[in-house]
């Protein structure tokens, strides 16, 4: 059987659905709820309908697959891939699609296994209901690529990383710092603008200076202006803390950006970088600064 899930919810659900109609029928499934009152009648009603075949046993299943999905949750996939990898047999790959840390990853990568037995990260860039099988994934390790390999020609979105396994599942992570920390610097700039009456005003504001730039150019116009003028944005900063928190709004957003911008005070940024410090791209300002640590 070409592709085997372990855990066969929403997601693994969508992936099936979208494989099947891109003509791949070799798919299987098992899931420890398959037989529960409550949860399995969707479980094989799902199964059903996509045509995959549900084993009674977790043994059973990836005995029967060339590849293994794991799509259970980021809490069980060490113990889920302890349990099945070393069982595993000579070109087999097993798949870590769960949400997990990149640690997690790397750790599931040592687990002891048999001679040829292969290991995909893979983290999943997009919701999968929407997107079905074509969600976008990066994928690490040394079972990326016969992963990738085989599962292009369903239409399959796959970028396989020259990295060790763990490294597509930190790029989600690294991602979800701007993905979920953005949402909370709205929240607490709305929040205040709303108290004043200028939410409006403040949305156009913004729009002005970030509308139809890329995240490349959004990048190189913070990351070394931002170091070299670190001092008086901080003392700008705790002002705004101070307004916010006369405001009752919660300030630990710009608390935390006040003291980010104090530890970045403590270098002279401008001899550092040189007279055309705040030209520097992105990449080279990082690299400064990671030199340049306390």
């Amino acid at each position: 059987m070409q592709l085997v899930f372990i855990g066969f919810g929403e997601a693994a659900y969508h992936i099936a659905s979208g494989l099947k109609a891109e003509g791949l029928t070799d798919l299987g499934a098992y899931d420890r709820n398959a037989a529960d009152p409550q949860l399995g009648g969707l479980i094989q009603q799902r199964a059903a309908e996509v045509g995959v075949k549900l084993f009674e046993s977790l043994e059973s299943a990836y005995q029967a697959g060339e590849f293994i999905a794991c799509l259970t949750s980021a809490n069980s996939a060490l113990a889920v891939a302890k349990s099945v990898i070393p069982q595993l047999k000579a070109e087999q790959v097993y798949i870590d699609m769960n949400s997990a840390a990149p640690t997690v990853k790397a750790e599931i990568a040592q687990i002891p296994h048999n001679e040829g037995v292969m290991f995909c990260d893979a983290a999943v860039m997009g919701t999968v209901p929407g997107n079905k099988h074509k969600v976008p994934m990066f994928l690490a390790g040394n079972g990326a690529a016969k992963f990738a390999a085989a599962f292009f020609p369903y239409g399959m979105k796959l970028t396989v990383l020259d990295a060790k396994a763990g490294g597509a599942s930190a790029i989600k992570m690294f991602k979800s710092v701007i993905m979920k920390g953005l949402p909370q610097l709205m929240f607490e700039s709305f929040e205040a603008a709303v108290k004043y009456g200028v939410l409006n005003t403040l949305v156009d504001s913004l729009a002005s200076s970030l509308n139809g730039k890329t995240v490349e150019q959004l990048a190189d116009t913070f990351t070394a202006r931002t170091m070299i003028h670190a001092a008086r944005r901080s003392e700008e900063m705790q002002d705004v803390v101070a307004t916010l928190e006369n405001l009752g709004v919660d300030a630990a957003m710009s608390k935390a950006t006040l003291a980010k911008l104090d530890l970045l005070a403590k270098h002279n940024w401008v001899e550092i970088l040189g007279t055309n410090g705040d030209k520097m791209n992105y990449q080279e300002a990082m690299k400064a600064l990671i030199e340049n640590k306390e």
